[in-house]
């Protein structure tokens, strides 16, 4: 008991240990006729700020997962949307890929909204929506994407490895945005 007593005493005086406390609402990952579908919900441990600055950073997007090896903004459109380009290396199982992902984002209050552009990408389309609203000092987030590869990606592989491979990858991304977000 006492040896107890001074564990905790020692960890007290070596300063409280930062808390992760994102809190998942949903996670939902399908996969039909080839068309990859991910559905998140949480509230993360930082402020609106903070996390819309980190999903604005896209040049520290590769902080944030470690299968993105790159990205960059490539300029703005006319309408001043970003231009945004993604090299991605997915593995799933014993399939790997590198993939280059090239998006058209549209930014507004609390919100991004990131469209395939398929002529410069490797998948046939795809569309990525977050949202973001403060709730005092935490903000609940909401990040919806689908996709469809253009490439073959096997059967067994996407049935039996992939859902689980996109869950880990959405978890790991929101841990590394609220951390990223506390930060700030």
């Amino acid at each position: 008991m006492r040896a107890a007593w001074l564990v905790l005493l020692a960890a007290g005086i070596a300063g409280p240990l930062p808390l992760m406390a994102l809190e998942v609402g949903s996670l939902e990952v399908t996969i039909v006729n080839h068309r990859y579908h991910v559905q998140f919900e949480a509230v993360v441990e930082a402020p609106a700020a903070g996390v819309a600055r980190v999903l604005t950073g896209y040049a520290g997007y590769a902080a944030l997962d470690p299968s993105i090896r790159s990205s960059e903004v490539l300029g703005r459109t006319a309408a001043g949307q970003v231009l945004l380009r993604t090299r991605i290396r997915a593995c799933v199982a014993m399939f790997c890929r590198s993939v280059v992902r090239t998006e058209q984002v549209t930014e507004a209050e609390g919100r991004l909204v990131a469209e395939v552009l398929p002529a410069a990408s490797d998948l046939r389309r795809g569309v990525t929506r977050t949202q973001w609203r403060g709730e005092g000092e935490r903000t609940r987030v909401w990040y919806q994407s689908d996709f469809e590869p253009a490439f073959w990606v096997p059967e067994v592989i996407a049935r039996r490895y992939a859902s689980g491979s996109l869950r880990d990858s959405v978890l790991r991304l929101w841990r590394n945005v609220e951390e990223q977000a506390r930060g700030l």
